[in-house]
């Protein structure tokens, strides 16, 4: 946002300034201009960026703690200027030379001189560039006044210098995140089936990382990087074992869920902070019990409530068209189960209801609610490719997969070239998975590689867990 009214109308409250002179009444040299860079001379001024600026600078939590003071914009020469008179300078920050977007830096002037404060410079990059810890690019633009006792004129050609190249403080947040403890056996080098779902978005965009899991006991947190090295290093405790919401701490001990049932467990990595929520006892899974595989609800594919709010979603094969089939809350048919209701669409919970039909042959994602009433559902028939700039349709077409009903996944061999992709149905955006290869999401960023010959695969069995894999030929 543009703050000019703002910050002349506080210079001027802050000075208590009367009046406004012609601005060349204090200067001898005529006006002159040079295209923007580091060092900038205009109306006989030349001003250059401070020596705090000039090389690249990363900020640090000691620097914004001690509120530490920057050099930002030094006046280098001045014109001949009337006895007594000296310049005073407000400086703003963005991320282009045009400043569509400025943010005010609340400098002081000092002499010919403007500082500003490591901690306002660091919130100005991240509104103006997002929270992640990367070098950044950011214009400095000051607004320079001749101040002659009460009496201040603003001269017509602001300055703008830079870029300076200015790392903001910001968290690490790795990718992925994984829990160990008492339920896996403390077995910290292998964590595959105890990973935090994440959106694959960017993590400083979305930080949010969450885990659902049955009687968790005692865990800690362990990060992709300590996974990799299969060490304790690094990993996340508390320093409130049975605290339901409180900070991640690198020397704090182990959490403790004493509460039976489910839980889920969601990390805000941007914060360090974590919230455990208690769910208790609830059915995360549906059996779809059918003719494709014998009727039998122990062996049947299952959909999964991701979010346990009795949404249930997964994927399913049938080989043969007009094949029956039902579901059902347990492995077998003592609990609830749902059949055909009537009408189009919606389920019913009688025992005796009459079977649900797959018309014809395909791989069918199902969509369950049971969150309401009526109990509803909706299948639709997929085949899938993968989509982006790697692959030979772009962004525009699906490079179609092929379905391996022995190994029960999608895979396709094919050269690549260095750019990105994802996993994408029925040639339409309307379904679409990214992010993690081991853990897919819907709608998660592009998936990037290098240029090459690849054999890739969707695996969709697992409702709780979708995934792929990338193997280079």
């Amino acid at each position: 946002m543009n703050k000019k009214i703002y910050l002349v109308a506080t210079l001027i409250a802050v000075l208590f300034f009367s009046a406004c002179e012609d601005v060349y009444e204090h200067i001898a040299a005529d006006p002159q201009s040079y295209e923007q860079e580091d060092q900038q001379s205009i109306n006989g001024f030349t001003f250059a960026l401070a020596s705090d600026l000039t090389s690249p600078l990363v900020l640090t939590n000691e620097q914004i703690d001690n509120e530490t003071v920057l050099a930002a914009i030094n006046t280098t020469a001045t014109p001949e200027l009337a006895e007594g008179a000296t310049v005073k300078l407000v400086v703003e920050a963005s991320d282009t030379e045009d400043f569509a977007n400025s943010i005010d830096l609340n400098s002081t002037a000092d002499g010919n001189n403007a500082t500003i404060l490591a901690s306002d410079l660091n919130e100005a990059v991240k509104e103006l560039y997002g929270k992640r810890p990367e070098p950044r690019e950011v214009y400095l633009r000051a607004t320079y006044y001749i101040v002659d006792g009460t009496t201040a004129s603003m001269m017509p050609t602001p300055v703008v210098l830079g870029p300076a190249s200015v790392t903001p403080v910001g968290p690490t947040i790795e990718t992925e995140y994984y829990m160990v403890g008492s339920a896996n056996g403390w077995n910290i080098e292998d964590l595959n089936d105890w990973q935090f779902s994440h959106s694959g978005n960017d993590v400083y965009d979305d930080p949010y990382f969450s885990l659902l899991v049955e009687n968790p006991g005692e865990f800690k947190i362990v990060p992709k990087s300590s996974k990799e090295a299969a060490s304790w290093d690094g990993t996340f405790g508390t320093q409130e074992a049975t605290a339901l919401e409180g900070e991640l701490d690198l020397t704090g001990g182990n959490f403790n869920v004493e509460e039976t049932g489910w839980v889920r467990v969601t990390l805000n990595m941007m914060e360090y902070t974590y919230t455990i929520e208690v769910i208790g006892e609830m059915n995360l899974t549906l059996y779809v019990a059918g003719g494709h595989q014998g009727w039998s609800p122990e062996s049947a594919p299952t959909l999964y409530s991701r979010n346990f709010d009795f949404k249930y979603d997964g994927y399913v094969y049938f080989p043969d068209a007009n094949t029956g089939y039902k579901f059902t809350s347990q492995p077998n048919w003592d609990g609830p189960n749902y059949g055909n209701s009537g009408t189009d669409g919606q389920l019913s919970d009688d025992g005796g209801a009459g079977d649900l039909l797959i018309e014809e042959a395909g791989y069918y994602k199902f969509d369950v609610d049971l969150s309401g009433s009526p109990y509803t559902y909706s299948v639709t028939n997929t085949v899938w490719g993968i989509v982006g700039d790697a692959t030979a349709g772009g962004w525009d077409a699906d490079t179609e997969m092929t379905y391996d009903p022995e190994i029960g996944v999608w895979n396709i061999t094919t050269e690549l070239n260095a750019g990105q992709f994802k996993f994408r149905a029925n040639n339409d955006w309307g379904i679409n998975l990214g992010g993690s290869i081991g853990n897919l999401s819907y709608g998660g960023d592009n998936i990037s590689i290098e240029e090459g010959t690849y054999t890739i695969t969707l695996d969709l069995s697992d409702s709780q867990q979708y995934k792929g894999t990338i193997v280079k030929q």
